[in-house]
Formats: structure tokens, C-alpha cells, sequence
């Protein structure tokens, strides 16, 4: 009797459940974690995604080990920031699994210049897998890899991953564009809340001191102006330390945001100096809308 109430269930959730609850799931290669939330957004169930970029590491000098080489051997699809260390490793990524789509989910963005004298690829900051093209992009000038940190520019790489996931699982592509449509009213809604949490900041106080210029874009999208710490991809010399304490008391700073996989002693001795305290904003948090969130208020008390 059991055994036939069993083979009834069965029966009974093949009925109910989707099709694709009993499909393979697409396996999808992400980079950096932001990236991977909007993935497992728009594709929902019906995509497993391999994060290469663990919590912690530095996204823009990060070098992939062999075990994660091998795991892209079953990627459909790679989702590229445009990242530094992926620019660096595109080719070796790529020849991991020549079958891979590669997705440039900030393409056609319209991007910003990383600040004056800021270069990650000067002293330790290097990858050691630079290629020709790489080493051609630095021929130009740097610019901000960053684009998530906007709603703005994320509502547009939700989309460029939509239609990849389309094209990979075109039995899917209503379900791809259902769940866009839904993270998209997610992102109008956060950008409207984040629009109004800023609205009324008088013109004077609308800086905020950053250790790493990662929070550009963030910047731009809420009339905010992003004063970095760092210098030339390092730490500052003396003479610029002494500037921006003299720069960060003219501005009354109240908060120096820095980022979890960077080091916070230069920061720690300048909050010291202008009696200001560290405030962790990672760019990279594996919760987009709650960190950026969580962010944006962090930002907003600075400028009281």
C-alpha cells in the first residue's frame, strides 16, 4: 500500500511541478559577486552559478585557482564585469571551455574615468597574467570598473543577462523576461527610496571620504562627489596624508568608508586625526539591494 501511495506522489508532483523543475540546470560562471546576484535573479531556478571572486579576495588583482579553472569546464555562460583581473585572464578563462559564451555585462554603459593619478596597475597591484590586449587597455586611461554600485547601470546588466540566458535556454526566455521584469521594479524602487534618502542635502555637504574609488557611479546617480584616500592603486605618500587630513577637516568628515579587503590602517590613522570613524561599505557584498542599501544610509549620516 505504501509503495503504491509513493508511485501516486510521484505521479501527482510530476504533474503540478514546471518543467523545468526536472530540467539541468544552466551552469553559469560569474566573477564577482553582485553580478552573480542578479544572475540567480533573473534566472531563478533554473541556473546554478560558480562564483570565482570569494568574500574577501580583491576583485580587481584576484587570480583564479586551477580547481576553478576546471569547474568553467561546464559553464554555458561567463558573466564578465570587465574587471581587471578578467581582462588579464580573459583568454586563459576562455580557453578553459571554448564553448563558454562570454558575457560583457557592462557593455555599452557609459563609463567614468577612475580618479586623476589612480592606477591598479602599478606597484603590487600587477596581475601576472597581463596579455597584449591588457597591457593596450593601460595605454588609455583607466576607468572605473565599478558599475554596479548604480541602479541605474545594474537595471542594464540585469537585462544584458537576461537575453544571454535567452540565447543559452531559449525554452526558458518567458521565464528570463518574467523574472527581469520583477528585478527590474525591485531596482526602480530601491533607486526612488535611495533618490529620496539624499533629496534636501544642501550643495556643502554632499562629499563623503572613501579609502578605495569604488563608489563612483553610486556618486553620480545622487549628486554626490566620492573623496579617495587611495592614490595611484597604493597608499598615499606623507605629503598626501597631510592633504587630506587638512581636506577632510575643511569638510567636517564625520565617516571614512572603507572596504573589508583592503587594509584600513591608512584610513584608521587619518579618522584618528580628524576624529571621524571607519565605516565599512563594501562594494562587493553578495546582497546587492540590502548592502546598498545599508550603504547608502551609511553615506547619508556622514553628511549631516
Amino acid at each position: 500500500m505504501k509503495k503504491y501511495l509513493a508511485i501516486f506522489i510521484l505521479v501527482l508532483v510530476a504533474c503540478v511541478a514546471p518543467a523545468w523543475a526536472f530540467a539541468a540546470k544552466v551552469q553559469v560562471a560569474v566573477g564577482v559577486a553582485p553580478v552573480a546576484y542578479f544572475a540567480k535573479k533573473v534566472g531563478g531556478e533554473l541556473i546554478q552559478t560558480t562564483l570565482l571572486v570569494p568574500a574577501g579576495a580583491d576583485a580587481h588583482t584576484y587570480e583564479p585557482k586551477p580547481s576553478q579553472m576546471r569547474s568553467l569546464s561546464g559553464a554555458a555562460l561567463y558573466l564578465s564585469a570587465g574587471l581587471e583581473f578578467e581582462e588579464a585572464w580573459e583568454a586563459r578563462l576562455k580557453s578553459a571551455n571554448p564553448k563558454m559564451l562570454w558575457v560583457e555585462t557592462d557593455a555599452g554603459l557609459h563609463k567614468l574615468p577612475m580618479p586623476e593619478g589612480h592606477d591598479h596597475h602599478d606597484k603590487g597591484h600587477k596581475p601576472k597574467a597581463v596579455n597584449a590586449a591588457h597591457a593596450a587597455h593601460d595605454a588609455h586611461d583607466e576607468m572605473d570598473p565599478h558599475v554596479w554600485v548604480s541602479p541605474a547601470q545594474a537595471r542594464k546588466m540585469s537585462a544584458t543577462i537576461a537575453e544571454a540566458l535567452a540565447k543559452a535556454d531559449p525554452a526558458h526566455a518567458k521565464v528570463y523576461a518574467a523574472n527581469l521584469a520583477a528585478l527590474e521594479k525591485e531596482i526602480d524602487a530601491l533607486d526612488a527610496e535611495l533618490k529620496a534618502l539624499f533629496a534636501g542635502v544642501p550643495a556643502q555637504k554632499r562629499s563623503f571620504l572613501v579609502f578605495h574609488p569604488a563608489w563612483g557611479y553610486f556618486a553620480r546617480d545622487y549628486g554626490l562627489t566620492q573623496t579617495s584616500i587611495e592614490f595611484e592603486g597604493k597608499e598615499p605618500s606623507p605629503k598626501r596624508l597631510a592633504a587630506i587630513v587638512v581636506l577632510a577637516k575643511a569638510q567636517g568628515a564625520r565617516a571614512i568608508f572603507v572596504q573589508p579587503q583592503m587594509s584600513q590602517r591608512t584610513a584608521g590613522v587619518i579618522a584618528k586625526a580628524v576624529g571621524a570613524k571607519l565605516v565599512v561599505a563594501d562594494p562587493l557584498a553578495e546582497d546587492w539591494a540590502a548592502n546598498l542599501r545599508q550603504v547608502a544610509k551609511g553615506f547619508r549620516e556622514a553628511l549631516q
